[in-house]
């Protein structure tokens, strides 16, 4: 182009700047878990501006990273500081796979106590059938 060209309008809106400033606080504002329709509205830009432009959705996800490290880490105090039960058992659930469910495998079958002790059956067995043998009626000869 030779500077006697003239530059046409071509309409719109300005190109939004995204200054440092303006990617701290979308990052700020995500470690908040602000949705990004949320934080372009208190930027000021329309949301698929904040989309497109890939510095902004880099901080956005670096302040949601900085939230859910916060959450995982108030989680872990509370399970180990305030010793939560509840939360321990939560978390081992969520982070390692951990179930209420036993699951007998060929590996890890409890063996019967009876089998144990001189193969005696067990109290509840032996109560089971008493129990059973007074309420069958028995025959008269």
């Amino acid at each position: 182009m030779d500077n006697n060209t003239p530059v046409i309008d071509k309409g719109g809106r300005p190109p939004f700047d995204f200054s440092p400033k303006v990617l701290k606080q979308i990052e700020d504002l995500a470690s908040y878990m602000c949705t990004k329709d949320e934080v372009a509205n208190i930027i000021g830009c329309n949301r698929t501006t904040l989309y497109r432009n890939e510095q902004a959705l880099e901080a956005y996800d670096k302040g949601v990273n900085v939230a859910k490290r916060n959450i995982r880490k108030t989680q872990f105090d509370i399970a180990t500081k305030l010793n939560s039960t509840i939360m321990a058992v939560w978390l081992g659930k969520v982070y390692l796979g951990q179930t209420d469910k036993i699951q007998n495998t060929d590996d890890n079958v409890p063996l019967p106590i009876y089998d144990i002790v001189e193969h005696e059956e067990p109290k509840e067995v032996i109560e089971l059938k008493e129990v059973k043998n007074d309420t069958i009626p028995k025959q008269e000869v």
